[in-house]
Order: C-alpha cells, then structure tokens, then sequence
C-alpha cells in the first residue's frame, strides 16, 4: 500500500508490509537483550571506586533505552515493536527495585549515595525510553 508525501509522490507503507520470520526473530533478539540490559545495569548500580558510588549504570540504562527501541523499530516496523524492549526493560528494571527476599534485600539499593544511581537508572532510563519511542515511531498519515 503507497501513501502520498508532502510533495505528492507515493511512497511505501512499511506498517502496511508483512512481516516476515526473520524480522519477528530479529524483534526477539532485541526484546532479550532489554532484558539482559535491565539485570546487568540494575546490579552495575552499587558499583563503587574507593566510596564514591560510579554511575556507569546510568549511562547504560540511557544508551540502552534510546538504541534497543530504534532497533526493534527497524526490524518490525510497527509502533508494538518499538516499544517492546523499552516496555520489558522497565518491567524488570521495576520488579528488581520493588520484590526482593522475605528478608527483605532487594537488589536495587535505595540507602546512602548510591540511591542516586538507583534513581537515575530507573528515572533515566524510562525518560530515555520514552522518548526514544516516541521520537522512532513515525506519526500515522491521514487518509
């Protein structure tokens, strides 16, 4: 299906193309690697040099959460797809911060000047995310 662009010509639809076996696999790969991202960054949070708290996993969650969307969105492109990973990294990100043993720990410090990482990376990484999906998913053509 072709939707006319500002200058009159035809263009393709990409959300109007089927999607094929290769790209689903593609949009996997990248929904676990959100998932991977979200573990490895959430327990790089108490990272430490001498005692000061590094916030390498603030970085990571806002390159992670700005590159993992664009990706989805170029192996499916459809608006779902590129907020897949964003969506499974704030899930996991979440679930460590929130449920940890009947002791009590969770992974996901929230005491001292490490909270300020913790915060980042969640806080961060969600307005990275956010963005990232917004700013990837083309707005729909009126018809």
């Amino acid at each position: 299906m072709t939707a006319p662009d500002r200058r009159g010509t035809r263009r393709e639809d990409p959300a109007a193309s089927p999607v094929s076996v290769v790209s689903v696999a593609g949009l996997l790969l990248v929904c676990g690697c959100a998932v991977l991202a979200a573990v490895i960054e959430v327990l790089l949070v108490p990272v430490y040099a001498g005692s000061t708290p590094i916030g390498i996993a603030v970085v990571l969650a806002l390159v992670s959460n700005i590159v993992l969307p664009r990706m989805a969105f170029a192996a499916v492109p459809r608006a779902l797809a590129a907020a897949a990973p964003f969506v499974l990294w704030l899930v996991v990100a979440f679930l460590f911060g929130v449920y940890g043993r009947p002791e009590g720990d969770v992974i996901l410090p929230g005491g001292g000047s490490v909270q300020w990482v913790a915060y980042g990376v969640l806080l961060g990484g969600a307005l990275a995310g956010t963005i990232s999906v917004v700013f990837t998913v083309p707005p729909r053509s009126r018809r």
